[in-house]
Order: structure tokens, then C-alpha cells, then sequence
């Protein structure tokens, strides 16, 4: 939410300059929305084992995203039509930052 109020008030959605002072170490969500929003600097209290102690399950998803994949099923399809798609994306050469 923070990051969603500090683009609409800079009416950017590059936050480079920006710092970030956050509760806790970011949850895989919320560090996807940070490293999208181009924030360099990031500055939190509890950790993410800290989490866990009170039920957060943060683990399981840093360890999906390392290849360790537990928790749901996926599957590619229509690559090449989706990827045709992408292309058409690009050659628009609409801005995302």
C-alpha cells in the first residue's frame, strides 16, 4: 500500500530515489513490488524467521522461488501464441517506467 500511494503521489511507477522503512523484512509480494518499483534501499525490523514465529509462512514461497516447488502445480501452454502477444507488446514500445 505504500508503494501504490507513493506512485500515485509522485505519478511515477519508478520509485528509484526512493527508500523504504517497513515493519517487517518483506514478504515475497511485497519485495516483487519493491524490486518492480525500481527501490534500491530497504530498512525493516523483525525478519521474515521473526515472522514465521507468529505463523507467517513466507519459508515455503522463498523456497518455491528457488526452484523447491511444494506448493502448487504449473504448467505451460500456448507459449507461442502468448509469446506473439509479447511481441506485439514491445513493437508498441509502450513505456513501463
Amino acid at each position: 500500500m505504500a508503494i501504490r500511494k507513493a506512485c500515485q503521489s509522485l505519478k511515477s511507477h519508478d520509485l528509484t530515489n526512493c527508500i523504504l522503512y517497513t515493519f517487517c523484512e518483506p514478504c515475497p509480494m511485497c519485495l516483487g513490488a519493491i524490486i518492480w518499483a525500481n527501490i534500491k534501499e530497504v530498512y525493516y525490523a523483525c525478519t521474515k524467521d521473526d515472522a514465521a514465529k507468529i505463523g507467517f509462512r513466507d519459508a515455503e514461497i522463498y523456497e518455491f522461488i528457488k526452484g523447491h516447488n511444494n506448493l502448487i502445480e504449473l504448467k505451460q501452454i500456448a507459449a507461442q501464441e502468448c509469446f506473439q502477444v509479447m511481441e506485439k507488446y514491445q513493437k508498441e514500445n509502450i513505456e513501463i517506467y
